[in-house]
């Protein structure tokens, strides 16, 4: 129903692009919007690479120099680029006039998230704002502008025309700290990704049990949960395949002690769900035990949720009580084997378990694929996502004029 939805303006610090991580919850939540009802407006910092962004209009605009950022004078830097977003946001809106957006999309990463929320102002149209992650813990420090940025941030949020985060742990904790309700908008696969209807679990074989990582690891914490595992594993017969950008080397330097390691460079998300299905026998979801990781561990979704549940494999979930890796599990206990606790005791029991219970393995297996399903499609996602943009659209002042 194209003309149900409105001519939309994607404004943000993080690229619409079919990578990982942020730009690619963007490009995929975006892959099936109408093409000539949404222009991307992007900051100039990110190079364009038209092989991976959607053919849509495309606006760019000067926010930030990156290399700035990350010197001595980030503090400094930070502060100008604050109080400077919302005159960026003016800037924007009068390149997007041609475009005649109908609704403006955000993201709360950076700064970004300041100069969309100032580009529908002055285009004086509804502002969406998507949060993934919390907020405050990619901005940098802010010396003497903290309270103005918390008070600002809550401005935004609660007068946002529709707030979207990624969990339902984030949708509750915005909603007890800012007093406005969002729609839970999951992270979402590609729209052409593999759809599997039944597990692919590979036979027996004497060789080592896989189980396979995907995704970022950027803190000490998380990577020491990699460690872990290999060390509390490895004479299980387990390998454990990391599709990162990491090294031995830095895994050594938090703890590895084993050989049973495997890193594999980042390859395209078709190339990784085939990987995963052709040689895995299991998934492997950990979260940071780690004090200073906590607010990332209790607010932020792990999106790599929606790579994990395409492969038909069973999922152990690693994490702290207050973990929403954990809470995931726990509400969808056919889709995933559970671990809260660093003992590796208890670790090794439930990796026992998935080895030599092969019919507890293909429950799990088909738990995960027919919750991802329905969670993760990205039709299913979009549907959510442009059913909160019609929400209010059109106006009644313009209900017949799209």
């Amino acid at each position: 129903m194209i003309q149900n939805l409105p001519r939309l303006a994607y404004v943000g610090e993080v690229p619409v692009r079919n990578i990982s991580a942020g730009p690619a919850l963007l490009y995929r939540l975006l892959e099936t919007y109408p093409r000539e009802r949404l222009t991307i407006a992007e900051s100039l910092d990110n190079a364009p690479n038209p092989k991976l962004q959607l053919p849509v209009k495309h606006e760019r605009f000067f926010l930030l120099n990156r290399r700035l950022i990350r010197t001595r004078f980030t503090r400094l830097y930070s502060s100008w680029i604050f109080l400077r977003a919302p005159a960026c946001g003016r800037r924007v809106a009068s390149k997007l006039r041609s475009a005649r957006p109908d609704a403006i999309l955000g993201v709360a990463h950076g700064f970004g998230w300041i100069v969309a929320a100032a580009a529908a102002r002055a285009l004086q149209v509804p502002f969406h704002l998507i949060v993934h992650d919390h907020w405050r813990l990619y901005m940098s420090l802010l010396p003497g502008l903290d309270p103005k940025a918390h008070t600002l941030f809550e401005n935004v949020y609660r007068q946002a025309s529709t707030r979207l985060p990624v969990s339902p742990d984030m949708e509750s904790h915005y909603r007890k700290l800012y007093g406005a309700s969002g729609m839970v908008v999951y992270p979402s696969r590609g729209a052409n990704a593999t759809e599997l209807h039944a597990p692919t679990l590979r036979p027996p074989v004497s060789d080592a049990f896989v189980f396979a990582y995907a995704g970022s690891a950027p803190s000490i914490g998380q990577r020491r949960t990699l460690a872990d595992f290999a060390n509390a594993t490895a004479d299980l017969g387990v390998r454990l395949k990391i599709y990162q950008g990491l090294t031995l080397d830095q895994l050594r330097t938090v703890g590895l002690r084993t050989q049973n390691v495997d890193i594999v460079p980042f390859r395209p998300v078709e190339a990784l769900h085939q990987d995963l299905i052709e040689s895995a026998d299991a998934m492997y979801l950990p979260m940071s035990f780690a004090p200073e990781d906590r607010a990332n561990v209790e607010l932020c979704f792990p999106s790599k949720l929606t790579d994990y549940t395409v492969a038909g494999l069973p999922i152990l979930v690693r994490a702290p009580r207050y973990g929403t890796a954990t809470h995931w599990a726990q509400s969808y206990p056919e889709a995933a084997a559970l671990v809260t606790d660093e003992d590796p005791a208890g670790l090794r029991a439930e990796v026992r378990k998935l080895i030599e219970n092969i019919p507890y393995r293909h429950a799990l297996a088909q738990g995960a694929l027919t919750t991802g399903h329905r969670l993760f499609s990205q039709a299913a996602v979009f549907k959510t996502f442009a059913d909160a943009l019609r929400k209010n659209w059109p106006p009644p002042s313009r209900a017949g004029a799209n």
